[in-house]
């Protein structure tokens, strides 16, 4: 009871002191796993149910800003009568929202109004917030590196922008744009409402109407899952693509479209990304997704957040160490609680308040020895000197002596941190255990596979082969992975009809067979005429596999009539990898894509290699013991697909071929360079 009136107290508040706040409020709303519920669900009243100003107000802004004739077209639902206002049907920190009709068109529209007076508001909280903080951030921190003018600084900047709703039209009409431009399936999935610039200022928008709910309140049926999926990928569009990022995703700017699809409002409020900062952070996120947190501290420093006079710090173990901790920790998922259980906390949100309690009774000598004390004294509460907490807090002080603060926060990134921490908060309150870097994998891992920039490439042959890429090994298991986050992508994406839905359960049981959405995608693109990163990384394997498996039955032979084996023929089976190796990377991805269960051949049988060892086979071959079964022969309609796909891919197989003849001549090369090394060595 006490928290629900507290709650109610904060938000009436927020609202007083004016837009900014409001803000705030809004980003709060969403993350769950940070508040208790009553102050959640107060918050999120912030979201649309401010406060409206008058309906008189607003109806004169209306006529000044588009003119009494394009005002006059404007027919309010729920108007009393013709030329009266209805009551808005929303209202936020800035502006509020009316359900009209178009007289001109018939279509049914959303009117945005801008609150009066919200320029001044706003450029007076930017002004004081620019006057003091700066100061403050210094009393606080004071050997800390953060530019806190910049920050606010870019945080004015682009909240003054939003309240100009032609650059929201701009914003709005150059995002539909980039999904209409798109080549997968996200474009059909995702949409931002059709602006009216005829019936638009600089301080009213009018939208076409969206029919739907909110993406927080859709119903039960809904696959929820695949909602934050969509909505995830689409913001990663924007970031790692068009540059362009919506940065106000509470759950009253999304909603699911009555087609199904995800519908994002207010543009308003977004923050640029140069091409630059996107490849840095696409390299941060493949190794974060890819579990490679020995690279993260490197990743941070490209993306600004090591502070330049601080850079030899990264070469410091405990820095690598810690950083790794911290991020495997976040990667988990489960948000704030999933955060302390991967770290060791095993107490409750009211035990650490009371272990809080208990700390700050701990008084020492002078400052210095009650932080010494109060630190030992929440290891031993959290798990002693073993622990992970207890080793993390170990090589950060260690860090700390030595370089002092290290890490900063660069002022492009402030916004983005927000609205990845809101898109989060959204999936904790669909799944308690919702982890937004697992979430993300999907779209990153098409990204790295068709994206033929040279940075995405740099930054897959990391991910696949490791750190520098050399090409020499490739982790089975990175490329299961990728495959895997691939075929999830092409599957959860696409808006289904019933009937396709119905189709694509039946292949999933077994009960219809077709060619699964993952592998005609994956196909398309390792067979793109123009080539691509798929298509080299498969080249690559299948020359390496073409190339070992020659090279050990040469070897064999060789070494059958002399009842030994040469080292110069060892190092030339060895070289580029052995065909056992090749061969598993070919079935990890054939399997993942076709849906192969883990373990099961697709082929009749298995061919016995390495001493019996099963390997499964990633095309039907026969077997060279016996007759091979009869294949099942396809229906008409399977037959008819897989034709379709044949003459889609033919052009892209043709050229795909010359460049596989070139792959098998340089793995070729490098096996006799390897075996002639070993020969001059002798």
């Amino acid at each position: 009871r006490t928290d629900a009136k507290r709650a109610s107290q904060l938000r009436d508040i927020l609202i007083r002191l004016g837009p900014t706040y409001v803000k705030l409020g809004q980003v709060l709303s969403s993350r769950q796993d940070l508040l208790p519920e009553p102050y959640v669900a107060e918050l999120k009243q912030l979201q649309d149910q401010v406060p409206p100003f008058q309906d008189a107000i607003a109806r004169r802004m209306i006529a000044r800003e588009l003119g009494a004739k394009e005002a006059s077209r404007l027919e309010y639902v729920g108007a009393s009568g013709r030329g009266e206002m209805a009551a808005p049907i929303a209202s936020a920190s800035l502006g509020q929202v009316y359900e009209c009709v178009d007289a001109f068109t018939g279509k049914k529209v959303a009117v945005k109004v801008q609150r009066p007076g919200a320029l001044c508001a706003v450029s007076l909280d930017v002004a004081i917030i620019r006057l003091i903080g700066p100061i403050l951030y210094k009393i606080n921190d004071k050997g800390g590196n953060l530019d806190a003018k910049a920050l606010i600084d870019e945080w004015g900047a682009r909240f003054v922008d939003e309240l100009d709703y032609r650059m929201e039209a701009r914003n709005a009409l150059e995002f539909e744009r980039a999904m209409r431009r798109r080549n997968d399936a996200l474009g059909d999935s995702v949409f931002a409402p059709a602006v009216e610039p005829e019936l638009s200022s600089r301080r009213i928008l009018t939208a076409e109407w969206v029919e739907g709910t909110r993406l927080d309140e859709a119903e039960a049926s809904e696959d929820k899952g695949r909602l934050c999926a969509v909505t995830l990928s689409a913001y990663l569009a924007m970031l790692l693509e068009t540059g362009t990022l919506h940065v106000d995703p509470h759950p009253g700017n999304l909603l699911l479209s009555s087609d199904g699809r995800v519908c994002i409002l207010d543009w308003g409020l977004v923050t640029r990304v140069t091409p630059r900062q996107q490849e840095a952070i696409l390299t941060f996120i493949s190794h974060l997704v890819a579990g490679d947190y020995q690279s993260l501290d490197s990743d941070l420093a490209i993306m600004g957040f090591v502070a330049a006079d601080k850079m030899e710090a990264l070469n410091d173990s405990g820095l690598t160490r810690a950083v790794g901790t911290l991020f495997a920790a976040v990667a988990q998922g489960g948000g704030a609680q999933g955060f302390r259980k991967e770290l060791g906390f095993t107490q409750s949100d009211e035990e650490l308040r009371e272990m809080g309690k208990e700390i700050r009774k701990i008084k020492g000598r002078n400052k210095k020895e009650t932080e010494q004390l109060r630190r030992d004294a929440f290891i031993g509460m959290t798990g002693g000197q073993e622990s992970k907490v207890a080793q993390l807090s170990k090589d950060l002080e260690q860090v700390q002596e030595k370089y002092g603060n290290i890490f900063t926060i660069p002022s492009y990134f402030a916004y983005i941190l927000r609205s990845f921490s809101v898109l989060e908060g959204i999936g904790l309150a669909t799944d308690p255990d919702y982890s937004i870097a697992q979430d993300a994998f999907p779209f990153v891992a098409r990204r790295l596979l068709t994206d033929r920039n040279e940075a995405t490439k740099k930054a897959l042959m990391g991910v696949l082969y490791g750190a520098g890429g050399d090409g020499k090994r490739l982790s089975t298991d990175r490329a299961k992975q990728l495959a895997e986050a691939f075929a999830s992508y092409s599957e959860t994406i696409p808006r289904e009809s019933a009937a396709a839905a119905a189709a694509a359960a039946a292949v999933a049981n077994g009960q219809q067979k077709g060619i699964p959405a993952g592998l005609k995608d994956a196909l398309r693109i390792a067979f793109d005429p123009e080539g691509g990163p798929l298509q080299d990384v498969l080249l690559q394997e299948a020359a390496r596999l073409t190339g070992a498996t020659a090279a050990s039955a040469l070897n064999s032979t060789l070494a059958t009539p002399f009842g030994s084996e040469n080292a110069a023929m060892k190092a030339l089976v060895s070289s580029g990898g052995t065909d056992t190796e090749a061969a598993e990377v070919a079935a990890i991805v054939w399997r993942t894509l076709s849906k192969q269960p883990e373990g099961k051949s697709t082929s009749a049988g298995a061919e016995e290699q390495d001493g019996g060892a099963l390997l499964p086979l990633p095309l039907p071959l026969p077997l060279p013991t016996a007759l091979p079964e009869m294949p099942e022969m396809p229906s008409p309609e399977e037959a008819r697909e897989a034709l379709d796909l044949a003459i889609e891919l033919a052009p892209g197989m043709q050229l795909a071929a010359v460049r596989f003849g070139s792959s098998l001549l340089l793995d070729a090369a490098e096996r006799l360079g390897s075996a002639a090394s070993t020969l001059r060595k002798e």
